[in-house]
């Protein structure tokens, strides 16, 4: 297969896994994740049942591959982030940027998303398996801009501890009950969620 073949299967291949995932976020939200069958998303997708299991194990797979191409963005943005900037200043930019630039929030919108994502254990299971293996691309990326061995402990430590603390900023953005008055929005949440990780070397 030639390369150009090989970029329109891939391209051919992802608008259906985002069909899925629209159609499945959209029954998960009206009728609910235990009320929605695999038939029910491949009829909303416009595919049939053989198709869906071609792109996914399961229904709690339906929308991995948004959540690990919004986790790929960050880092990208924060790759292209100046050198010199303070480490911080620049995960919370690249968490602005890719939360408010989501390339994909015509699929599923954000908020949307992130109901069903804490909300169904099975699918938050896969967020946390997407996102823990995620941190090996962020590592590299991380690590020279705290100063740190990209494969060294404590660049591991940064990046999974980084990763969790925007889930947890994420979370409580959509869970959190009664609604807190100074809440603010996700953006503010990261920030305070950031503001407790030690970037620098001591």
């Amino acid at each position: 297969m030639t390369e150009p073949e090989s970029s329109l299967l891939d391209r051919r291949r992802l608008a259906t896994k985002l069909d899925i995932a629209a159609g499945a976020a959209r029954l998960f939200l009206e009728r609910g994740f235990e009320a929605t069958s695999v038939e029910d998303i491949a009829r909303a997708a416009g595919i049939s049942v053989r198709t869906f299991y071609r792109h996914c194990d399961a229904k709690e797979d339906t929308l991995t591959p948004i959540v690990v191409a919004g986790i790929r963005d960050f880092v990208a943005y924060l790759a292209d982030r100046p050198a010199e900037e303070p480490v911080k200043t620049s995960v919370h930019a690249a968490f602005v940027e890719a939360f408010r630039r989501d390339r994909y929030a015509h699929v599923v919108p954000t908020r949307d998303l992130f109901v069903v994502l804490t909300s169904v254990p099975g699918i938050r299971a896969r967020w946390m398996v997407a996102a823990n293996e995620l941190t090996d691309e962020l590592r590299p990326v991380l690590g020279e801009r705290a100063g740190l061995d990209p494969q060294g402990l404590e660049a591991r430590l940064l990046s999974h501890t980084l990763i969790g603390a925007l889930t947890v900023a994420l979370e409580y953005w959509v869970t959190a009950e009664p609604e807190p008055a100074d809440r603010g929005d996700v953006t503010d949440l990261a920030a305070a969620a950031l503001s407790v990780i030690r970037f620098e070397r001591l």
